[in-house]
């Protein structure tokens, strides 16, 4: 009997890599408001986020298994966001061309039957190419950059072009989620399920 399993996120790639899993994923995006969450500096503000958005959908699922995520990019003191403009995406991605940026991804896993908890945030260490400017013209013109803090995505091979090399946990950077500690989350449960 598979348990339910419920992402607290809307996020396309989360999802791609839950479903390697092959197990029924339910979503349930949170919304919550990111900006009244209090924090201590940037990697608790990563943890912090992804535990209410678990919590929020937490109330309402007496028995659920639920996954839930943040992730951005901190760079020279500042948190880069989801950029409000184009304009405001190419000047992120020059702010971090040649430059090794560190990815934060908080998770935060709920098992509301058994009462279980795991959270944290996993740094990744990212080394960015040289970018030039046709390049952030083009990526800036042809992807989504307006959805993707930092102004870009390695899920997708136009991002992971972006990229020379990492350091740390590859799908908490690729996918925002690190898909080892959730399998090692879900245990006996996850084995018992194929």
């Amino acid at each position: 009997m598979y348990r339910k399993i419920i992402l607290a996120s809307q996020s396309k790639q989360r999802l791609n890599i839950l479903r390697t899993l092959a197990l029924p994923i339910d979503v349930m995006p949170s919304n919550i408001n990111e900006q009244a969450v209090p924090f201590t500096d940037q990697y608790d503000k990563a943890e912090k986020i992804a535990l209410a958005k678990a919590k929020k959908i937490a109330l309402n699922q007496p028995d659920a298994i639920i996954i839930a995520a943040d992730t951005f990019c901190y760079f020279k003191d500042r948190i880069l966001e989801k950029p409000k403009s184009l304009e405001e995406a190419k000047d992120m991605l020059r702010f971090q061309s040649g430059q090794k940026i560190e990815v934060l991804t908080g998770y935060a896993f709920l098992d509301t039957k058994l009462n279980l908890q795991k959270s944290g945030c996993e740094r990744i260490s990212v080394q960015m190419r040289k970018l030039s400017p046709a390049e952030i013209e083009r990526y800036v013109a042809n992807e989504p950059v307006l959805t993707w803090s930092a102004a870009f995505s390695p899920a997708y091979d136009s991002g992971m072009a972006l990229i020379d090399s990492i350091d740390g946990n590859l799908t908490a950077f690729s996918h925002g989620l690190p898909i080892n500690l959730l399998v090692d989350f879900l245990g006996v449960n996850y084995e018992n399920n194929h």
